[in-house]
């Protein structure tokens, strides 16, 4: 881990400069300092590049996954957890972070963005979007309604045409899902392909768990307004239905003030904890509309069906009546009779399994080599034994993409 200074101008041995990769590759993330979906991507990604530089904003190695401290990060600051809490305060300040990064000792830059990593420069930079800023074109999802998000939506207007300015200039775009893509046109003009994240990992248990005894709901999700869990409280207090919240967040006092007895929060846990806590439940609640929503696939990967919001990301990885339902509106009478309904059918686990074989890794990387070889070989951008697996598929999924 590094100075500011450090990450403006890496070192020869952290740069790469002294490695026997083919090609010198970054991948750049907005910050490191939760465990969601668009990390799991990046700890993918740097499984499947050739020893790649992780370069970020703020790390806080107790908050995000445990194995970033086996990788190559090197980010402006380094934070304690009660410091990384709060640091969505300075989000500004990373901005200009990025747009001072010095890249030019990278052959290829990898951006994972929803936030300001799509700031930095480079010839040939790659961006895989989870989304663009939501709090600068959809501030009334993230900071909750009122006459606060008005002024903060004046407030932030006058970045949106540098911000657009610097989603522009990259080599290359793909989106994470529809509903991503769609953002990308209507925000910034841009027209990407969809590369589904990869659902992998050792953390994902090869047999699903039986059904659990006692009927108890769950819910996976970072605490902001726009994931709206007050929505899963409501519902499951109607059902008089326990409920477990993992995950924390700005809105978690907010939530409190409204859970009964029967809600559970149980703040942020391991993988090995997670794994326990979807067994544990009978039905997996995913309120907020999602860019992709990575909590439904990785429900039924344990065997646990979901109940999710029917816009967004959910419509892509929710099959309704098979894996779970979708559920218009934020009704809580709604949610609720939608969950009553799916406990009722006690979905098989292997089923639900099974079906999210399409969104595993091997689909991602084919997908990913086949996009990434219009501006660099996959050869010399990808682990040997990442290609070796993955040749016969590339000339196909090309065909698809293009």
């Amino acid at each position: 881990m590094t100075t500011s200074e450090s990450l403006a101008r890496p070192q020869p041995r952290t740069a790469g400069r002294a490695r026997k990769a083919p090609l010198r590759v970054a991948i750049v993330h907005d910050f490191l300092t939760q465990r969601g979906g668009a990390e799991r991507v990046v700890l993918h990604l740097a499984e499947i590049l050739r020893d790649p530089v992780i370069l970020t904003s703020v790390y806080c190695k107790d908050l995000t996954y445990p194995e970033f401290a086996e990788l190559d990060v090197i980010a402006t600051r380094t934070l304690e957890p009660a410091s990384a809490e709060r640091f969505r305060r300075h989000a500004l300040s990373y901005l200009r972070g990025f747009r001072k990064l010095d890249l030019s000792f990278a052959d290829l830059v990898v951006v994972s963005s929803s936030a300001f990593a799509h700031h930095v420069s480079h010839h040939r930079s790659l961006v895989y979007w989870h989304s663009p800023p939501r709090f600068l074109y959809d501030p009334a999802a993230y900071f909750g309604g009122g006459l606060a998000t008005r002024a903060v939506r004046s407030a932030l207007a006058p970045l949106r045409v540098p911000d657009r300015n610097a989603a522009l200039h990259h080599a290359g775009h793909c989106a994470n899902s529809m509903a991503t893509a769609q953002r990308l046109e209507r925000c910034y003009g841009i027209r990407a392909p969809v590369i589904h994240p990869p659902l992998s990992g050792a953390r994902l248990p090869a047999r699903p768990a039986p059904l659990p005894q006692v009927t108890t709901a769950l819910v996976v999700s970072r605490l902001l307004p726009y994931k709206r869990v007050d929505i899963a409280i409501k519902a499951c207090e109607l059902l008089g239905l326990p409920l477990t919240i993992v995950g924390t967040g700005p809105s978690e006092a907010s939530l409190r003030a409204v859970a009964g007895r029967g809600v559970t929060f149980a703040g942020s846990l391991s993988d090995v904890e997670l794994a326990a806590a979807f067994a544990s439940a009978a039905v997996v609640v995913a309120p907020g509309v999602e860019d992709l929503g990575y909590v439904p696939l990785e429900a039924n990967a344990h065997g646990r069906p979901v109940v999710a919001a029917k816009a967004g990301g959910a419509l892509e990885t929710v099959i309704p009546g098979v894996t779970g339902e979708l559920v218009g509106g934020t009704d809580p009478r709604s949610w609720a009779r939608a969950i009553s309904e799916l406990l009722d059918r006690r979905l098989d686990p292997g089923s639900l399994k099974l079906a999210t074989v399409p969104f595993g890794a091997r689909a991602f990387d084919s997908s990913f080599a086949s996009w990434m070889s219009r501006w660099v070989d996959p050869r010399e951008a990808l682990r040997t034994e990442v290609m070796a697996a993955l040749e016969p598929d590339l000339e196909a999924v090309q065909a698809v993409l293009s």
